[in-house]
């Protein structure tokens, strides 16, 4: 049984991510795909722009057998903390044999090199970041040339396997983390990479002839009054549900975070502020010292930007101060089954033998089966969905529904 592992947002699933899946099938000739998608919140500290159990039944509507729920504390953090979540939680089911991702790369001899020496830390590299950092770069920037630095110290063979945009690319930087994960996990699971098509992880507008990046689809529908336009970019069944889910309402976007965030800003002190993950000594006093400024959730975030916090680590910061998020912790600590294709039993009864992470089937199980810890970081999650679903409730006028009410997709 061949078995490949995705770690993705979907957020929406576009025509990028379905030629991705026809890959796996017809290159890799899996047999199974078994996808670790992000919840309720995403990567750049925002929510997402549709519920995780219709961005899950697009999935499996469109190729995938499994859909397994990354957990907010993984779903919302930094590249590190996110690649390493997904590439454990899929390395915990036992059955997985490759993680296929997008690249601008479309190789991973360079990013397997980069990992390495990411996870070693050789003095060489460490001086040269500490001295990047003492002249006010970013993390992000002090590394990417730091590893560069360390690379043309190297001999000229070894960095022959790395490009010059390796470092450059945001596709290409997550691919790295993959591969630190797998390596530091000492992982079987071999990284596949498929070079990316159309446009950038960061375009923000459409260009006629290439495939749109998701921030450009989003863009797109967050101000287009008219959605048939996006028959183009999504899958026939990914853009049906996208329909229905916007003609009841059913999306979230930064703006409804508006007033939640506020109110927990005014009600935080220094020490709160503080004391939640991504969120700075530093940066707590630049929020208390602006926050007469606070017009809403992006606004605040862009106005809190500087030289060395860039907006989307100001933005996830921000987040998890709103759901509670204290810490990040490196492994997925149970498996929580979003969807699954009914023709996939040998799947499900292939990871209930070999899976070294406890299956949550129904929600409301979880205290039988998981350690105080885990019970912990699921505590987490149900509060971030449920803070998700009454948003999306006052929008639509609809029931709550709390999360452990919430049924698994099957199809």
């Amino acid at each position: 049984m061949n078995v490949t592992g995705i770690i993705a947002e979907y957020n929406p699933f576009h025509m990028g991510h379905l030629h991705q899946i026809k890959y796996i099938k017809e290159k890799l000739q899996s047999d199974y795909i078994v996808i670790a998608m992000s919840g309720d919140f995403v990567q750049r500290g925002a929510p997402g722009l549709l519920p995780k159990h219709i961005r899950a039944e697009m999935a499996l509507r469109c190729g995938a057998d499994l859909v397994l729920e990354l957990p907010v504390q993984f779903s919302s953090a930094s590249a590190e903390f996110f690649a390493h979540g997904g590439v454990s939680l899929l390395n915990g089911l036992g059955i997985v044999d490759q993680i296929c991702f997008g690249s601008e790369e479309g190789d991973t001899e360079g990013m397997l090199l980069a990992a390495k020496i990411l996870n070693q830390e050789p003095a060489e590299y460490q001086e040269l970041l500490q001295a990047y950092l003492k002249k006010g770069m970013s993390f992000p920037a002090a590394r990417s040339k730091a590893l560069n630095g360390y690379l043309s110290l190297l001999p000229g063979s070894t960095q022959q396997t790395v490009s010059p945009e390796l470092l450059s690319s945001p596709n290409n930087i997550l691919g790295i983390e993959y591969c630190r994960a797998i390596l530091s996990l000492n992982s079987h699971i071999k990284p596949v990479t498929l070079k990316r098509k159309g446009s950038g992880y960061h375009e923000n507008t459409l260009s006629e002839g290439q495939l749109p990046s998701a921030s450009a689809i989003r863009r797109f529908l967050q101000k287009a009054e008219d959605l048939s336009p996006a028959r183009e970019m999504l899958p026939e069944p990914a853009f049906a549900l996208l329909q229905q889910a916007f003609l009841h309402g059913e999306y979230v976007t930064e703006d409804d975070l508006d007033l939640l965030l506020h109110y927990r800003l005014l009600s935080s002190s220094a020490e709160d502020l503080a004391s939640c993950a991504d969120l700075s000594p530093q940066l707590a006093d630049r929020i208390r010292n602006q926050l007469n400024y606070y017009q809403g959730f992006a606004q605040f975030a862009e106005l809190l930007k500087t030289k060395e916090l860039t907006r989307t680590r100001i933005q996830r910061a921000l987040l998890h101060l709103l759901l509670n998020i204290k810490e990040t912790p490196r492994e997925a600590g149970y498996c929580k089954i979003l969807g699954f294709r009914k023709d996939s039993a040998l799947l499900l009864s292939e990871m209930k033998k070999n899976s070294s992470l406890p299956l949550l089937t129904k929600t409301a199980d979880a205290k039988k089966i998981l350690s105080s810890e885990d019970l912990k970081l699921l505590d987490t999650n149900t509060e971030a969905s449920n803070i998700y679903e009454s948003i999306l409730c006052h929008k639509t006028g609809r029931a709550f529904r709390h999360e452990y009410q919430k049924q698994i997709v099957i199809l």
